[in-house]
């Protein structure tokens, strides 16, 4: 290929099984005859949490949340919160200004796809490192976009922004374009993931393939250009709320969170990522080093057995000690255990996760194939990545399908969420004009290397995912 441009589409929030139904209903027809038709249309497993910001990661640079340190759109560093350290990386929430710094806190040695390619261009992703001047396509009016979106609730503007500068891109010989729609994942959260305004913002993004699709064979691009529909996490509907920090403060915790930050001297801190997941760190070490074991019980006191009777939540998971990680819930307790030969899993008292007992060691695709169409795909993974990380909390609580963990100073209330391990959450569709490609269990971390080799480039070793073509 002389030329070749590779495309994603992150259709942000996107459903397979909805991109399924639309397409059988006839409501996809460019989608179906432009790609579905002669390429490929299956699921992929995200990563977690399965959140907008640390989840678009794997596709940008290969690599989990946990592996670039980010672990959630909000986050506390624990061991810089015990040092008193007054500056900046102390504690971080993307959903404010603080998105600004998101580049700054990606790991050095992880490149982005904007710095590999030569003529990339952004459209509405926080993550831009890389980019050449004048590249961050809607860089001027994405915070006035956004922001009277969520006013009015009318996301659509957004959607057609994208798709405007997406048009324009395509003018100025691009070799990548990663561009976002938010308006499936706003509209979920606003109404329903099923919601009619929900369902016309998929069939925007189908409009805007067919237009995009036309320009580029006008200008007989189409034959090098490799167009990528995917998603960071789906959505489940949201009925309750369990507000995880008030539940600790009330429970005698003086807790910090969001947007109530500048607190002396806490006891815990709780940062919630997509509404169904949450790091909680406990403050009651001197040094800031993480808590293990029955550290973590000690510390939470009589709302440790509170938290797990609740019925909002799914599990908890902590570091049980090096290379081990518990999980709790209802069901009862597991360890998964890391050793040099892989991953296993060991249900002591229940099952938690529904996997059974996997004694014999499994590598990381292992892991996927093993949890892939489970309630939890890909679960053994995803734990111990995001313990991995140093701004990780001592404890991560998950809610269950129909609640979340946070209400309070939540405007508009969220009826649409997302963030756990449940496969509505992390399976995501992957929909590429290719075929041919390797059908074993996908994660969106593979498609980093996987536009690497497409477009003729070397691939990185220093990754999470591996090459599917």
């Amino acid at each position: 290929m002389k030329n070749p441009l590779a495309i994603i589409y992150l259709v942000d929030g996107a459903r397979p099984d909805v991109m399924r139904e639309l397409l059988d209903s006839g409501d996809q027809p460019n989608i179906r005859k432009e790609i579905v038709e002669t390429g490929t249309f299956r699921t992929a497993s995200s990563c977690f949490p399965s959140t907008t910001g640390p989840a678009y990661l794997p596709f940008l640079t290969g690599c989990f949340p946990g592996t670039i340190n980010i672990p959630g759109i909000r986050w506390l560093d624990k061991a810089e919160f015990h040092a008193r350290r007054w500056g900046k990386n102390r504690f971080r929430s993307y959903m404010s200004f603080e998105a600004t710094w998101f580049n700054d806190d990606l790991a050095k040695d992880h490149p982005t796809l904007h710095e590999i390619f030569q003529r990339p261009f952004n459209i509405f992703s926080m993550i831009t490192r890389g980019l050449p001047k004048g590249h961050n396509l809607g860089a001027s009016v994405k915070l006035p976009l956004y922001f009277r979106a969520h006013l009015t609730h009318r996301w659509e503007p957004v959607d057609q922004a994208s798709h405007q500068h997406l048009m324009r891109a395509i003018d100025r010989n691009p070799d990548f374009i990663f561009a976002v729609f938010p308006g499936v994942d706003a509209n979920s959260h606003l109404h329903h993931p099923r919601h009619e305004k929900t369902l016309a913002a998929y069939r925007y993004v189908d409009f805007s393939i067919g237009e995009v699709v036309r320009k580029l064979k006008r200008t007989g691009r189409w034959e090098e250009t490799l167009l990528i529909v995917t998603s960071d996490h789906g959505l489940t509907a949201t009925h309750n709320h369990l507000d995880l920090a008030l539940f600790l403060q009330a429970r005698g915790l003086k807790t910090l969170y969001y947007p109530i930050i500048w607190k002396l001297h806490p006891q815990a801190s709780v940062m919630i990522s997509g509404n169904a997941a949450g790091h909680v760190y406990l403050h009651n070490g001197k040094n800031g080093a993480p808590l293990l074991g029955d550290e973590v019980k000690t510390a939470l006191g009589a709302a440790w057995g509170e938290l797990l009777a609740r019925e909002e939540v799914d599990f908890v998971a902590w570091r049980g000690g090096r290379e081990v990680y518990e999980i709790a819930s209802a069901r009862g307790q597991a360890s998964i255990i890391r050793r040099p030969q892989g991953f296993s899993y060991d249900p002591h008292s229940g099952d938690p996760f529904g996997l059974g007992k996997i004694e014999a060691p499994l590598d990381r695709q292992q892991a996927l194939a093993a949890t892939f169409d489970s309630d939890y795909p890909d679960a053994l993974v995803q734990i111990e990545q995001v313990f991995s990380c140093s701004r990780s909390g001592d404890l991560v609580v998950v809610s269950k399908n129909g609640y979340d963990l946070r209400r309070a100073y939540e405007w508009p209330e969220h009826h649409g969420s997302h963030g756990s391990l449940h496969r509505e959450h992390i399976h995501v569709p992957l929909i590429y004009n290719q075929t041919g490609w390797d059908p074993r269990p996908a994660r969106t971390a593979d498609l980093f290397n996987t536009i690497l080799k497409w477009s003729g480039k070397s691939t990185l070793e220093n990754t999470d995912g591996r090459t599917l073509c």
